[in-house]
């Protein structure tokens, strides 16, 4: 299999390349949530239109097969959507960021997203290493790594720039799993 995939199954969840479509369900669900946003390298949206404009981007990252692809998490349950997951793809290597609707929290999403996603992520040859980062103080997508085995690798100092806390760089953490862990 070519990593990565339109989309993903695990137990629980469906993920899947955004349409268009979603977006007004994505900006209800999760990117209007200024909870979520608080680590992150960009700040809740303000309306529909926003998220449109946010998704017309991804979807052109999966037709060129380039970029940030993300998928959207769909519980299969009853189809509602949850959050996101995208990855970056560089050589041998995945780089992963995530972000779920904060009244989703606590009930292992994330980390079942995660987990497919590092599953897929090394059955494709090609790939030895998935990373992620997270801010230094941002302790949920901390333990959502961890859960999933991922190792923390250490501080990167000054390195993140989260808007939604500091005008300057913040330290994050390196977590990573590497093919054979």
């Amino acid at each position: 299999m070519e990593f990565p995939p339109d989309d993903l199954q695990t137990r629980r969840l469906e993920l899947r390349r955004p349409t268009l479509e979603d977006a007004e369900a994505a900006f209800e669900s999760y990117a209007s949530d200024p909870k979520i946003t608080r680590y992150l390298t960009w700040s809740a949206h303000t309306s529909p239109k926003q998220t449109r404009e946010h998704f017309q981007q991804a979807i052109d990252a999966w037709d060129l097969r380039m970029g940030h692809r993300p998928w959207l998490i769909e519980r299969k349950a009853d189809g509602l959507l949850m959050g996101t997951i995208g990855c970056t793809v560089w050589f041998h290597r995945v780089e992963i960021g995530f972000a779920l609707g904060s009244r989703f929290w606590g009930e292992g999403y994330m980390p079942e997203a995660l987990a497919g996603v590092c599953k897929a992520a090394f059955e494709d040859p090609r790939i030895y290493r998935v990373q992620a980062l997270c801010d230094d103080e941002n302790v949920r997508s901390s333990r959502v790594m961890e859960k999933v085995g991922m190792r923390y690798e250490g501080l990167l100092r000054s390195y993140g720039y989260h808007p939604n806390r500091s005008n300057v760089p913040r330290h994050c953490r390196m977590y990573a799993l590497v093919r054979g862990d």
